[in-house]
């Protein structure tokens, strides 16, 4: 028959692989929630700068209704796209980009007048995501936040 060790020295590997088990679980928890408060701050700091940018642009379009979408108008004007440069540096897109869902950063869109500022944010839906029309007669208007792709 087996003897009882009456010095039971160590752990056994079942009692190894429980504890391993359980500091899995806890790491993958608290890994999912750093992540999503990660996310929400993220959207919470690029919406307050696509706000900014929208800003940014109204001022722009009073202090000179002449100015031009982008650079490849400029024999009209200043330029939109060098003035928005200039206060945000490479941060901004110019083009289409937001009004597909799959943009990344903030994105500046023209159609005649108006200008839309939008940000797709990193939480689902649109949670995270903000579009803001600027006009020179109506300034700055929150608009329909578009769903992440």
């Amino acid at each position: 028959m087996l003897k009882l060790r009456k010095n039971k020295k160590g752990f056994t590997l079942v009692e190894l692989i429980v504890v391993i088990a359980i500091m899995a679980v806890l790491a993958g928890t608290v890994a999912g929630v750093t992540v999503s408060q990660l996310n929400k701050q993220t959207d919470n700091a690029n919406k307050t700068q696509a706000k900014k940018v929208a800003d940014t642009i109204y001022e722009e379009l009073v202090q000179n209704p002449d100015i031009v979408a982008n650079k490849a108008d400029l024999a009209t004007g200043a330029s939109m796209q060098e003035a928005l440069e200039e206060a945000y540096g490479t941060a901004i897109t110019w083009g289409a980009q937001g009004t597909s869902g799959g943009a990344v950063g903030i994105t500046v869109d023209k159609d005649g007048k108006t200008y839309t500022v939008t940000y797709v944010g990193k939480q689902s839906d649109t949670k995270g995501s903000v579009t803001y029309t600027v006009t020179s007669e109506n300034g700055v208007q929150p608009g329909t936040p578009i769903a992440k792709a």
